[in-house]
């Protein structure tokens, strides 16, 4: 018998060691029961989180579409079995509030500045087609954007792009100008499209360019038309075409695409026009995907005219080669020999336009300064945002303060380009991307019928703010005379904002409408502070009564403390509170 008695305290020795339920077993064994009421504490482990599944394994955290109270109940029935009705269990876990909506950013449209609009600025500004330190453009965007995007609705982001320089043009370095500049890099802009034959046609692309290929299946028939907007060479001298194109699959049929100039084009038709064929001084070999610079497209012919330029793409049963144009630009004599910085930020519409401050659209220039991402000017999977933007922030903005919040927008590759945005906040004298994960600490209670349930129980200590939500009610609904001079103490409940406390000393509440001042402070909380803080607060939530814990401060020659229930027993709008008193 001492042998068997030995083997089972060796045994419960080793039991005691390593059991993480050692107390609630000890307590078992003690009483010689098989249930057993208790308080207990759960911090949730990763590997929880991965026992979970689906968003929650993913996420390591529970969400508003996968809340705590739908996988936590058999989560602690399964970690506890032995506790019985009654028992608490308060549960530390990982929750995530979900990421910002910067849909608004991400989204936004793009406007570059023209010829025209710089033009608009001044004489100067418009022969150089820069804005520099003696002329910024933060002065003349707002109305430059108010001609240019008259429909503008209130919260309208728009990514303006605009050239830039440091230096101030001077008069003796002006040679030429731009006349009129697009860049294809989301879509067509206003150039106008006309299919003539075929089912294919023009379109814009991201990466590519103004695009167009009669190839589908096989080689297609095809007459397709780009043609730029107007544009008034009105006063200007020698001027020339610039492109940048790239074709394929061409086998030397040239004569399939061609470059043709037009003063008689009707917006409407293209073969009612009068073209003229230009010469392209480069052209690309036409069997591989390389952008080729055309060089000067000599159209001085049409100084002072108003002309728009056409591509012309042919295609037949036997040959459809690929046309991708990025850059399209007319210059004459004016421009500056000053290359500037083309600048690109986001520009808000609110009652009027004004740069955006919470905002930065992450440019050519940055993804270049930053190295590998400026390959192709865009992140990817190998080129982590998350290594590269909190270096950025910190030269772009070295005046930062602690608080500061910045949306940043930037290219993202992940099998194919895609915009994406990021939240960044500056704390501790360092940007740090937005994290939507919070540590949440919840109860739930053990009951007879429903198991494991979420207790919603809501505590919360008074401060500052919470009693002076009391001194404003007595003022409007019990007369200024109860309120002293600072507006931050009233005399009828007894409550001041100021040392955040209730003031019990005699003269400090209205002892002719309360016995007590407990019975001041009652009423202040449940039919003042409560409805006016909670409007919109539930009687029951899942079947459990709502109770809401109050800490409180006082002073009546020394300072004390107080922790009050009170039940919500009608539910929002207009909720009620009970005072529910200590058992």
């Amino acid at each position: 018998m001492k042998k068997i008695a030995t083997y089972f305290i060796a045994l419960g020795l080793l039991f005691s060691a390593c059991n993480p339920m050692e107390e609630i077993y000890n307590e078992i064994d003690t009483k010689a029961i098989t249930n057993v009421n208790k308080d207990i504490a759960v911090t949730l482990s990763d590997a929880d989180y991965e026992s979970f599944g689906g968003n929650v394994a993913e996420d390591y955290a529970f969400s508003e579409n996968d809340p705590a109270d739908a996988y936590l109940p058999g989560y602690l029935y399964d970690l506890h079995p032995a506790l019985t009705s009654g028992s608490a269990a308060n549960v530390t876990y990982n929750f995530s509030v979900g990421y910002p909506d910067l849909s608004a950013y991400t989204g936004a449209g793009k406007y570059y500045l023209s010829s025209s609009d710089y033009a608009s600025v001044s004489e100067t500004v418009g022969a150089v087609g820069y804005f520099s330190p003696s002329t910024p453009a933060g002065d003349y965007i707002p109305s430059i954007l108010e001609t240019a995007l008259p429909d503008a609705q209130n919260g309208e982001h728009y990514i303006i792009g605009y050239n830039y320089s440091n230096t101030d043009p001077n008069p003796d370095d002006v040679k030429k100008v731009t006349v009129f500049e697009y860049l294809f890099t989301e879509d067509l802009g206003d150039f106008l499209t006309f299919s003539v034959a075929g089912d294919q046609e023009w379109y814009g692309t991201a990466n590519y360019g103004a695009k167009m290929s009669g190839f589908s299946g096989g080689p297609l028939v095809n007459e397709d038309w780009l043609i730029s907007p107007a544009i008034d060479l009105s006063g200007y001298d020698d001027a020339v075409l610039n492109i940048t194109q790239a074709v394929n699959h061409l086998n030397d049929q040239w004569d399939q695409l061609t470059v043709v100039i037009s003063t008689d084009f009707n917006g409407t038709n293209p073969n009612a026009a009068t073209w003229t064929a230009l010469t392209v001084p480069n052209l690309p070999t036409g069997n591989n995907w390389s952008f080729v610079e055309s060089g000067d497209i000599d159209i001085s012919a049409y100084d002072g005219e108003e002309i728009v330029i056409g591509f012309k793409y042919t295609s037949s049963d036997a040959n459809a080669a690929t046309w991708e144009i990025t850059d399209f630009a007319v210059k004459a004599v004016g421009a500056s020999v000053i290359v500037p910085t083309v600048v690109e930020e986001f520009y808000t519409f609110d009652s009027g336009w004004k740069k955006s401050t919470d905002a930065y659209y992450v440019k050519a220039e940055d993804y270049n300064s930053m190295g590998s991402p400026g390959k192709y000017d865009n992140f990817s999977k190998s080129n982590n945002p998350d290594n590269y933007l909190p270096q950025l922030l910190s030269v772009k903005y070295p005046y930062a303060q602690e608080g500061d919040v910045l949306a940043v927008v930037y290219k993202y590759y992940s099998g194919g380009v895609k915009t994406r945005a990021d939240e960044y906040h500056f704390s501790d004298g360092k940007w740090i991307k937005y994290n939507p994960v919070v540590v949440k600490t919840d109860q739930f209670i053990l009951t007879e019928s429903n198991g494991w349930v979420f207790d919603p129980t809501i505590s919360f200590s008074m401060k500052s703010s919470d009693y002076q939500i009391i001194v404003d009610w007595v003022k409007v609904n019990k007369g200024s005379d109860k309120v002293d001079s600072y507006g931050t103490q009233e005399f009828y409940y007894g409550a001041g904002s100021y040392y955040s406390n209730y003031d019990l000393r005699d003269g400090k509440w209205d002892s002719s409408a309360f016995s007590t001042w407990q019975d001041a402070v009652k009423e202040s909380i449940g039919e003042v502070l409560l409805p006016a803080k909670y409007p919109n607060a539930v009687a029951q939530v899942s079947g459990i009564d709502v109770m809401y814990k109050v800490t409180f401060a006082t002073y009546d020659g020394s300072g004390g403390s107080y922790t009050w229930v009170f039940q919500c027993t009608k539910s929002g709008p207009s909720p009620e509170f009970t005072f529910v008193p200590e058992e």
